[in-house]
């Protein structure tokens, strides 16, 4: 999963410039947070040696579906931070 460019809280002055840095930071540490929770209540969302996980029970399939659309959305908070501080565009993404 990409990660923010630098991870630390935004200051008080970015905040006061774009108060919207404050929640995609709570938002980001909530994500990862969350991650890092579901891979370790679902044993099976760990990833094995062939770099796959081994998704074999209905509640793991729904927490690996969760995961990806976290990822999804820590994506979304990064492209959106690169437009606010007017990086170029990221490229289009596909509708998943």
């Amino acid at each position: 999963m990409p990660r923010r460019p630098h991870d630390r809280l935004p200051t008080p002055h970015e905040i006061a410039t774009s108060p919207q840095l404050a929640i995609l930071a709570s938002l980001e540490a909530t994500i990862d947070v969350a991650l890092v929770a579901l891979v370790a209540a679902h044993h099976e969302l760990r990833r094995r040696d062939d770099a796959r996980d081994a998704v074999c029970t209905p509640v793991g399939a729904a927490a690996d579906n969760l995961i990806a659309q976290a990822q999804a959305l820590a994506v979304a908070i990064l492209d959106y931070r690169s437009l606010l501080h007017g990086d170029v565009a990221p490229p289009p993404r596909s509708a998943q």
